[in-house]
């Protein structure tokens, strides 16, 4: 290796001023001259060829045996000093890689003991890691699985979505979260909620990274909050007709009975009994409204967007309220979802009429390809919001109520408030394009 002469001349002037002057100043410059050298790539080699050659024309300065070796002592601590910045840069880099095989150990702990399966494939969509949760949800050992393409674990019906989402990915969308049933081993399926992102290299695209979590309990639990509000609804539609049918008879028939009085009693009797035939009207009134929210027929008849302009104008006439309600709904929406929504609706008009002090609510109804978007915005003081907590900072029960109905048909809630600033309740639920 032949170094560059003028490397050789500059760090020479250095190492005779310093060997002529033993000062800490020239000492600092061979300090600034490791810096130099390690900034523009030179290796340790290189540099120590570099020393010899400038060592080699100093001592042809010091001709007498006993100046050589205060020479060469001298100039090893010129070397040592001139060598400190590749020292710091080799322990850092023996700290780095320490870190970095520590921070690769913790991820592969975490990975292989994850209860979700952790998994990559290249972009023939075989399988280059897998870890323990894979044998367990699908059956198969990680050695078969790292044979195998994740198609051949996907149900067929599903394949084309996993392919869908591949390009989603590459046409921009960072991240993908999906459901999904693999096929275990044993013939029987398994739901999954998969989430994925790209593998990249440098500029270059190399493969998928993702996770894939077990649902099969999520599923169990969704179904059971789903039987449940149907059984809630079916014990709500039973009371609103006994309320309406049987109440309503026998009020009927209290009016007949009292019109027979009325017949028989002077013009002053007549006057308080039609007073109390007013207050009859009143509790039969009441009876109506509560038989329409308890189960509104008009929402199984005529649908989602007819059932909450029915529910605001009752809400409305009540507590003089002005409501406006939008929507772009077309035609029938799933009844489980229609049921969800309806409740979600009048539990949050509920909650504007009786603590928001607003002077008007508005309530938008829409859908896009794949979500229906249902909000009710008041202008009222808000709150200061908490996760689960209502406007007294305890526990809000119809929040929970919200939720669990939305959850049971696939959807979620936010809610978007604060003091002097109206509430906003948005709830989402996914729906078939």
């Amino acid at each position: 290796m032949n170094p560059d002469p003028s490397l050789v001349e500059h760090y020479g002037a250095a190492l005779k001023s310093y060997l002529e002057n033993l000062n800490e100043e020239d000492l600092h410059k061979a300090y600034q001259l490791g810096r130099d050298a390690l900034a523009h790539g030179r290796g340790l080699l290189e540099m120590t060829i570099v020393h010899h050659e400038a060592l080699a024309v100093c001592l042809m300065n010091f001709p007498a045996s006993a100046n050589r070796i205060r020479v060469i002592r001298a100039s090893g601590r010129f070397f040592l000093e001139y060598l400190t910045p590749f020292e710091m840069s080799l322990r850092g880099f023996r700290e780095s890689n320490a870190a970095l095989k520590m921070s690769e150990e913790r991820y592969r702990a975490l990975v292989e003991n994850a209860s979700d399966i952790v998994f990559s494939t290249d972009m023939k969509k075989n399988f280059i890691l897998i870890n323990k949760a894979a044998e367990l949800l699908t059956g198969y050992s990680a050695e078969e699985l790292l044979k195998m393409n994740l198609t051949e674990i996907v149900a067929p019906e599903h394949r084309q979505m996993v392919r869908d989402m591949l390009k989603r990915k590459l046409e921009g969308v960072e991240t993908t979260t999906y459901q999904l049933e693999i096929i275990h081993k044993q013939g029987f399926r398994v739901p999954m909620e998969v989430s994925t992102r790209l593998l990249v290299r440098g500029a270059e695209t190399v493969g998928v990274h993702g996770i894939a979590r077990d649902i099969r309990e999520h599923k169990r639990t969704q179904a059971a909050l789903i039987q449940l509000n149907e059984a809630l609804e079916e014990q709500a539609k039973r009371i609103a007709h006994e309320l309406h049918d049987e109440s309503g008879q026998l009020l009927a028939s209290v009016h007949i009975a009292l019109e027979g009085v009325a017949r028989n009693l002077a013009s002053r009797e007549k006057k308080a009994l039609e007073n109390i035939k007013n207050l009859l009207d009143q509790i039969e009134s009441q009876l109506r409204r509560l038989s329409h929210e308890l189960r509104p027929t008009i929402l199984d008849d005529l649908g989602l967007p007819s059932a909450i302009e029915f529910l605001a104008q009752g809400v409305s006439q009540r507590s003089h309220l002005p409501i406006t309600v939008e929507s772009d709904i077309e035609g029938r929406l799933p009844a489980q979802v229609e049921v969800a929504l309806y409740r979600v609706v009048q539990e949050a008009l509920n909650n504007a009429a009786k603590h928001s002090g607003a002077k008007g609510v508005n309530i938008s109804i829409s859908r896009d390809a794949k979500t229906i978007h249902c909000s009710v915005s008041d202008d009222g003081v808000g709150f200061e919001s908490k996760a689960g907590a209502g406007r007294n900072g305890r526990p809000g029960l119809g929040l929970v109520a919200m939720r669990e109905r939305l959850a049971a048909v696939g959807g979620t809630i936010a809610i978007r408030t604060g003091p002097g600033e109206g509430t906003k309740i948005l709830a989402s639920v996914p729906t078939e394009s």
